[in-house]
């Protein structure tokens, strides 16, 4: 008798463990974690993009003593009646006091120079640079930027234009700069070639 191979009971086989579906999973949380935190940022970033960002540099014991529009006025006043001085711009933004002088147009460089001195004079008269230009330990203060100048370049003016430039940072000296003229005639000419 031959024996039947194909009607024999057949061993049932040990299956082993699926675990894919567990690779599948852990593999799928592994890439989304990254397209996620990318999501998050684009979606905070468009969120606030229509609003200003608004903030403050100072705190409350910076700038204090405070300039008022009283002493805007009495600086512009009294820079306005310095001699020569045809035109001053008095104005206080982002805690930096910026005065504009045009002087005479015929004025040069010493005349435009003894102008703004006198009128970093005249702004120490009134608001004293140790006390609001100048940075203490626990407060920041004002900068002081003074521009003295005999004219703006137009087609009327092409040459010989001045300007003066003295400054003063709360952290810093006074600087006076002629801002026509350069630093390093050297350099500058290579420069322009």
């Amino acid at each position: 008798m031959a024996i039947n191979l194909k009607n024999r009971p057949k061993k049932e086989k040990k299956a082993a463990p699926k675990q894919g579906h567990k690779i599948v999973w852990f593999t799928l949380i592994v890439i989304l974690i990254p397209f996620l935190i990318i999501g998050y940022v684009i979606l905070t970033s468009l969120g606030g993009q229509n609003e200003p960002v608004v903030g403050n540099r100072f705190d409350s014991k910076d700038l204090n003593p405070a300039i008022t529009n009283d002493q805007i006025s009495q600086v512009q006043t009294a820079i306005a009646s310095i001699g020569g001085v045809e035109n001053v711009e008095v104005n206080l933004k982002s805690a930096t006091l910026r005065i504009s002088i045009d002087v005479s147009d015929d004025a040069n460089a010493d005349t435009c120079n003894a102008v703004a001195q006198e009128a970093y004079n005249q702004v120490n008269g009134i608001l004293p640079v140790d006390t609001y230009f100048t940075n203490t330990e626990e407060a920041k203060m004002y900068d002081l930027e003074i521009d003295a100048y005999n004219f703006l370049l137009d087609d009327t003016h092409t040459e010989g234009q001045v300007d003066i430039k003295v400054y003063k940072s709360g952290a810093g000296q006074v600087v006076t700069q002629n801002m026509t003229e350069a630093k390093d005639p050297e350099l500058a000419g290579q420069l322009v070639r």
